[in-house]
């Protein structure tokens, strides 16, 4: 083995760490940058909107061709059909007075899987006639009007909704015949006649409130169908929805429940 000087060896030692200092240096500010420029785009996505916009400028130049070209294309057209502004064909059938006399929004919060609120709402259109409208506009209000039709048919009514209508029946029962006056006493001597009462309204209530839910649902389809309600909201509380709808003309609430399964069927 070939041993050389100690002052050979030092001028080696000298030479590799002046060479290798400007590396290390050079090395050491690349990483500084790189992770400078990762941490800016990371926070603003500069390059990546740089590169969009020339991507965009350019896209012109490229040739249309291969599969992604032949989808982006269908999906134009598809696009172009929807949003056209031709008239509708006459006459209008199949189409409900109220998407023709209004056209019907919706949201939903989130917009995929289960939601957790949703908004229809309906904003009339007086003077517009259905002709003129673009026929996307008008599919995207029949879809949600068909969706605000289905919660109405799903909701279901609290029994409390229909308390203050069996209180006012019990009332015109007590007026017919008078106060109703004990004909036993009780162990203690007393009737109470608020406890009657009491008795009398539940079961009057367990009597007529299926019926009368029957009709008031009823009622609300009717008025969906003819445009007289404005509004319904759903909240998501504990694996079911609670819901409010508007009547037109009217700042009352009426208030319903429906099953998270029925609304995971109607938005999807």
């Amino acid at each position: 083995m070939i041993r050389l000087p100690e002052n050979i060896k030092a001028i080696l030692f000298r030479c590799r760490v002046r060479y290798l200092r400007p590396l290390a240096v050079t090395l050491l500010l690349v990483a500084v940058l790189g992770a400078g420029v990762a941490w800016s785009e990371y926070q603003t996505n500069w390059f990546a909107r740089r590169l969009g916009v020339f991507l965009l400028s350019t896209n012109a130049l490229r040739p249309e061709s291969g599969a992604i070209w032949k989808d982006i294309q269908a999906q134009a057209r598809t696009q172009q059909a929807i949003d056209t502004a031709d008239p509708l064909p006459v006459p209008r059938a199949g189409l409900p007075d109220a998407v023709i006399r209004s056209r019907f929004e919706g949201s939903h919060v989130p917009e995929s899987g289960i939601p957790g609120y949703v908004a229809i709402y309906k904003i009339p259109l007086p003077g517009v006639d259905l002709n003129t409208r673009p026929l996307g506009d008008v599919i995207a209000s029949l879809r949600v009007y068909r969706q605000g039709l289905a919660i109405v048919k799903a909701l279901h009514l609290p029994d409390v909704h229909f308390h203050a209508e069996v209180r006012k029946q019990i009332d015109h029962l007590y007026a017919q015949v008078g106060d109703i006056e004990a004909v036993a006493p009780d162990t203690l001597g007393i009737t109470n006649p608020d406890s009657l009462k009491a008795a009398v309204f539940l079961e009057l209530a367990t009597a007529v409130i299926p019926d009368l839910r029957l009709r008031e649902k009823d009622a609300l389809i009717n008025a969906y169908q003819n445009g007289q309600i404005v509004q319904i909201f759903l909240y998501r509380d504990l694996g079911r929805f609670r819901g409010e709808l508007f009547r037109e003309g009217s700042q009352i609430p009426v208030i319903f429940e429906i099953e998270a399964g029925a609304v995971s069927e109607i938005m999807e």
